[in-house]
């Protein structure tokens, strides 16, 4: 019998000269993630989130957008049923990773707000509440040379918010052709992250089954995760880009 070959994860050479030259993270401080859809946690963060759970270190999380857009004209699934089953997945996969319960910005799928408009700054206002009343000194966030509106827009917004230390995650940037040359200059900080670890961020990554082809009909333009892109919770480290 021949068994298919997994894909590789993306940006393999990018990653591999990121970590050889990145330093120790000192994870102290209490962490928030902004992630901007259900999904992009557990993709960049998810063996961190356990890992810092485990050592008791408080750690929370919010999701930008509501995942609304993810399955346009799915028959039988409006924006808001869609937006409803996608919360449930969320709460699901923070439940995994021992972050709580999400907060949700609920901004509109590929409808970014701008710096500058109310609603920005309403949220980077609520992002920077949430990090005061539970002590979190940190926040770690989408890094901004990710090939998405939504992921350029939270890296923005994390910028905005008082009082944290900025922290950059990469998911779709590793898709990038150019990606080890868009971060020769970016110092990095690395956590190895164990089997377990690991083992829990793909449990995450599995509540998010609308993502991965289940529970909503597929249609034209339907979003499905490649099966390359899951690869990225089976990396041996957490890699992050100083702010």
């Amino acid at each position: 019998m021949v068994v298919a070959a997994r894909p590789a994860p993306p940006g393999h050479r990018a990653w591999a000269a990121a970590h050889r030259r990145a330093r120790v993270l000192d994870p102290r401080g209490g962490w928030l993630v902004l992630a901007p859809h259900p999904d992009d946690e557990a993709l960049g963060t998810g063996a961190m989130m356990r890992q810092l759970a485990d050592r008791g270190e408080r750690v929370r999380l919010a999701f930008l957008t509501d995942g609304s857009g993810s399955h346009p004209d799915a028959p039988g699934w409006s924006r808001e049923r869609l937006a409803g089953l996608r919360r449930r997945e969320a709460a699901a996969a923070a439940r995994v990773l021992g972050a709580g319960a999400p907060l949700h910005l609920d901004w509109t799928d590929a409808r970014p707000h701008a710096a500058g408009d109310p609603a920005f700054a309403a949220a980077a206002r609520r992002l920077g509440v949430w990090c005061r009343r539970h002590r979190l000194a940190n926040l770690a966030v989408t890094w901004e040379g990710d090939p998405h509106c939504d992921h350029e827009a939270a890296a923005a917004l994390a910028r905005a918010v008082p009082g944290v230390r900025v922290w950059r995650y990469v998911v779709w940037g590793w898709t990038r052709d150019d990606a080890r040359a868009a971060m020769a200059g970016e110092r990095v900080r690395r956590l190895p992250a164990a089997r377990p670890e690991r083992a829990a961020a793909r449990r995450a990554l599995a509540c998010h089954r609308s993502q991965m082809g289940g529970r909503v009909p597929f249609g034209p333009g339907a979003f499905r995760l490649p099966r390359f892109m899951r690869r990225l919770v089976d990396r041996p480290a957490t890699l992050l880009l100083e702010a």
